[in-house]
């Protein structure tokens, strides 16, 4: 008796294990890694930004020119940096956009951009702002 249920304890086991699978970590679906692009970001200043932000004045948002204007840069008359890699909550161009009015007027003057826009903006500092 003690056999038969030492081989049935053996069988069981091995079907129990062979379900089994290792964990390997989450699972990274490369045709839509959710990362935002420079591009998606710029394609909202083109249609909204640049007719403000040319290259006149202190802030110059054209293709070619606003990355190098934005990141790492200390914001002209606010404490901080335009755009703060990884740290939406601290980067004026974010506080600008999202209706809080921590930074005054709300971009783009008389209008605002939509809901999803400042969300891609978002996630894009977030993700660490790359020029990608």
């Amino acid at each position: 008796m003690k056999k038969a249920l030492l081989i049935i304890g053996v069988v069981f086991l091995g079907f129990v294990m062979s379900g089994c699978k290792q964990d390997q970590g989450p699972i990274e679906d490369d045709s839509d890694n959710g990362n935002v692009s420079y591009d998606q970001v710029q394609a909202i200043f083109d249609q909204n930004c640049i007719s403000c932000h040319p290259s006149s004045g202190n802030l110059d948002l054209r293709r070619g020119q606003s990355y190098n204007q934005l990141v790492n840069v200390p914001a002209s008359g606010y404490q901080g940096l335009r755009v703060s890699p990884g740290h939406s909550d601290q980067s004026v161009l974010y506080g600008k956009i999202d209706g809080s009015g921590r930074y005054g007027s709300n971009m783009p003057l008389g209008g605002s951009l939509s809901q999803q826009q400042i969300d891609l903006i978002k996630d894009w500092i977030d993700q660490g702002a790359r020029n990608q």
